[in-house]
This record gives structure tokens, C-alpha cells and sequence, in this order.
């Protein structure tokens, strides 16, 4: 048996969970600067702020409300992009989860990494069954095209907050 990429819930919530939140609503350079600006690989790349804040804005105009439920470790994480805030393009959840998704997907802790990584296609998935979709699986494949352009910068975001192991399961 291997072992799983996170070494338990909050390592997950602290890599995918955050992540997803990133694009909530809109960031500035000061903020990026402000996480990473002291790491050594942190240099400003002219399109990855518009980038963030693209995959925000398209994520709340899918209007989808999605529960991830991950084993290995346990975790649920929501979004929910029905009902905008103020401050907010979406709301992510975690440890919650949205009463009456869209769509409910199952998955293990590195399948999901894989998949943020970019490694794995969604519809691949779910007809291998490595994802397991509940609701509307087009919904689900609705999001794919809004969320493509965060797969690069998962890449980043993993150099950035120091996780060499999550990079080299990336790599494999």
C-alpha cells in the first residue's frame, strides 16, 4: 500500500483548501507579495494576478455549488458560488458541507492533488472511476474549462509554501 500524499486533514485543507480560496475574490500584488514575497523562487510574472483574479470571476459565473468529499485523509471541501458576497466571487467551505450541491465528488486525497496538478482529466475520472460524481456530472464538466488555468499555478503555489514532497508526487 502507498502513502498518501497528505500526511493528515489539515495538511490538505492547508494545500487544496487554501488554494481554492485564493481566487474567492480579488487579490492584489501587495497580498501576493505579502504571503510569498520572502521566499526565494517569489518573482512576479505579468499575468498571473489577472490569472487569479480571472479564475475567481469564472468560477463565480458558473453559479455551482460543489462538494469535494476526499478520503486519505477525510476531508470535505465546498464551493459555493450561487449567492456572491460583497467581498466574495465564491465561498469555500471547509469541513462542511453545502446542503443540496449541484454536484457531490468523490475522490482520494492524491487524486485530487493529481488533478489540481493537472495530471488528470476529469472526465477520465469519472469514467475510471477515480472520481465518483453525485448530481449533475455536467455541471461538474462545466467548471473543468474555468478551473484549467489554475492548474499552473498549483504548481507554483506548492514551490512557493515550501512543499518539495507534494511537487515530486506531481512529478512521478
Amino acid at each position: 500500500m502507498t502513502v498518501p500524499v497528505f500526511r493528515d486533514t489539515d495538511h490538505l485543507y492547508r494545500v487544496i483548501g487554501e488554494f481554492m480560496m485564493i481566487p474567492a475574490r480579488e487579490r492584489t500584488w501587495e497580498e501576493l507579495r505579502s504571503w510569498w514575497g520572502s521566499h526565494p523562487s517569489y518573482q512576479e510574472h505579468g499575468d498571473e494576478l489577472a490569472q487569479i483574479n480571472r479564475i475567481g470571476t469564472d468560477i463565480s459565473r458558473s453559479r455551482i455549488a460543489v462538494v469535494f468529499a476526499i478520503t486519505h485523509p477525510e476531508a470535505i471541501i465546498s464551493i459555493d458560488a450561487k449567492q456572491e458576497k460583497e467581498t466574495e466571487k465564491y465561498t469555500v467551505l471547509l469541513g462542511k458541507e453545502i446542503t443540496r450541491p449541484d454536484v457531490r465528488i468523490e475522490t482520494s486525497g492524491d487524486v485530487a492533488h493529481q488533478f489540481w496538478g493537472g495530471n488528470i482529466q476529469l472526465p477520465f475520472a469519472l469514467l475510471t472511476g477515480k472520481m465518483k460524481a453525485k448530481g449533475s456530472k455536467m455541471k461538474a464538466l462545466q467548471l473543468v474549462p474555468r478551473i484549467v488555468p489554475a492548474f499552473p499555478l498549483y504548481w507554483r503555489y506548492l514551490e512557493l509554501i515550501g512543499e518539495k514532497d507534494l511537487l515530486r508526487a506531481l512529478r512521478r
